[in-house]
């Protein structure tokens, strides 16, 4: 990477000099008087760097299980969009693992339809909580009317066999009415055979009823009240699951059983999409790495994909300059490979935390093209100007203009258009040639006496050496041989 320079680019309006010989002799000795013209530059500064082109998204994928290529969907440069199928395994070819969760994708995507819309869950909820709710009932009843009635059973249930006692004592009447009509046939009669039949029948069932009824009759042993404390217990248990499930489809689909079932398609999915290629996100075709035909196995590389929407490059600014760059600062990017492109781009991205090599401090800043030429080849080596601030315009003047006083305070003559002169306190900066800058009350076109001083022409360069010693320098004052011009007095006074 290269490092980070600073250049400072200074465009220099021309400067005019003019100069006027106030007085002079070719041949004795006289003291001389200059003048010069406030000029103006306009600056800029800027930060070099380099790095190498990437987009916004560029991903390289790889097939997910084994197998045989069965089909090739697109060609390179196409135009894809995400959870487009570019390409596909032959699923003959497929483990087994992977051709069963077809299977199994199938029976989710099902049960999750089932979640999401069936009524039935909510229906078969409701009809077990009737049921339940009803054994609750009998197991309750039960158990207290042994405890507390004095029999085993209610006397619902006592009513209930009686009845049927009654009904059955009936029908063994008649049912020997019957057999005693045929009675007197012989024993391998056909019709006395079935009078017969019915009548031991019918005494057995009242016998069953009339034991029944002795029993809820009878007085509850504590085996008997045990019994039927732990039918309660299990009643109320199948009640309370019976009143939970219910509560989790009575206003609808469950949240947790659609999850549920979701998480299934979603396993089953993953699985079968091992076979398949997909695009990940919109962009193009970069390359493609398998054919259709090709054995693949699980990691093989198959496709490129690119998003070319946005370009950018990394640079890396070491601490010295970073602090100078700032959000949507502009930039120019050339290249070396490709010297007929020229872009545009701003600073969108720098990282507050930067990395230490070699004992330098470096931080990222990303260059965001403004546009994404299709030209411009990915991973090619830009060279990155980053404008860190506007032009600013900047006033100098003469170095021989420049006085100091003798509290240190820089000032210069103006003369003004009427030829009176007047001092003006500066603040010097940056020496550019034989100009220097300065911050004041002057304005571009001003003119301002030069303080220059020789006894004879010979003299003259040494006394304009003289003269730049003044700029900055200590006990300040007029050069020897310079007098003061007219309506001119000294600082301070």
């Amino acid at each position: 990477m290269r490092r980070s320079v600073r250049s400072i680019i200074f465009l220099i309006i021309p400067l005019l000099m003019t100069s006027a010989i106030l007085s002079g002799c070719s041949s004795a000795d006289t003291a001389e008087a200059t003048t010069g013209v406030v000029t103006a530059y306009s600056m800029s500064s800027t930060i070099d760097t380099s790095g190498t082109i990437s987009a916004k998204q560029l991903t390289t994928m790889s097939w997910g299980t084994s197998g045989i290529v069965g089909e090739v969907n697109v060609n390179v440069n196409d135009e894809v969009k995400a959870d487009d199928v570019l390409l596909a395994l032959d699923p003959e070819t497929a483990p087994s693992d992977v051709i069963s969760a077809t299977v199994t994708l199938v029976s989710a995507k099902q049960s999750l339809e089932d979640a999401q819309q069936s009524n039935t869950s909510s229906a078969a909820a409701e009809l077990a909580l009737a049921n339940a709710q009803s054994s609750y009932d009998s197991a309750l009843a039960y158990y207290w009317n042994a405890k507390y009635g004095g029999t085993v059973g209610t006397q619902d249930q006592i009513n209930l066999y009686q009845s049927q006692y009654y009904i059955a004592e009936e029908n063994v009447e008649t049912k020997q009415t019957a057999y005693d009509a045929v009675s007197y046939k012989a024993d391998s009669d056909t019709e006395k055979a079935k009078a017969q039949q019915a009548l031991s029948q019918a005494i057995m069932d009242r016998d069953d009823i009339k034991a029944s009824l002795d029993y809820y009759m009878s007085a509850p042993t504590a085996l008997d009240i045990q019994t039927l404390s732990a039918e309660l217990n299990v009643a109320k248990a199948n009640l309370e699951d019976a009143q939970r499930a219910y509560d989790r489809v009575k206003d609808g689909p469950n949240a947790d059983d659609i999850a549920a079932a979701q998480s299934k398609v979603n396993a089953a999915q993953a699985t079968v999409n091992q076979m398949y290629i997909i695009a990940p996100f919109d962009g193009e075709v970069a390359a493609i790495l398998t054919q259709e035909g090709d054995q693949v196995s699980q990691g093989d590389s198959a496709i490129i994909i690119v998003n070319r929407s946005t370009l950018y490059v990394d640079v890396q600014i070491d601490e010295t300059d970073v602090s100078r760059i700032e959000l949507d600062d502009t930039a120019t990017i050339t290249f070396d490979a490709m010297p007929d492109i020229t872009a545009t781009g701003k600073v969108t991205f720098i990282n507050p935390v930067g990395s230490s090599s070699s004992g330098v401090v470096n931080y990222t800043v990303r260059v965001t093209l403004d546009e994404s030429n299709p030209d411009i080849l990915l991973g090619a080596t830009a060279t990155i100007k980053i404008n860190t601030g506007a032009a600013e315009t900047l006033l100098t003047v003469p170095v021989e203009a420049v006085l100091t006083d003798d509290d240190g305070n820089e000032y210069v003559i103006r003369v003004n258009s009427d030829g009176s002169t007047e001092t003006v306190y500066v603040t010097s900066g940056t020496v550019v040639g034989t100009t220097v800058v300065v911050k004041g009350d002057l304005a571009e076109g001003d003119i301002v006496l030069l303080t220059t001083s020789s006894s004879s022409s010979s003299d003259e360069t040494e006394t304009q050496d003289s003269g730049l010693n003044l700029l900055g320098g200590n006990g300040g004052g007029m050069p020897s041989g310079g007098g003061m011009p007219s309506g001119g007095g000294m600082p301070g006074q």
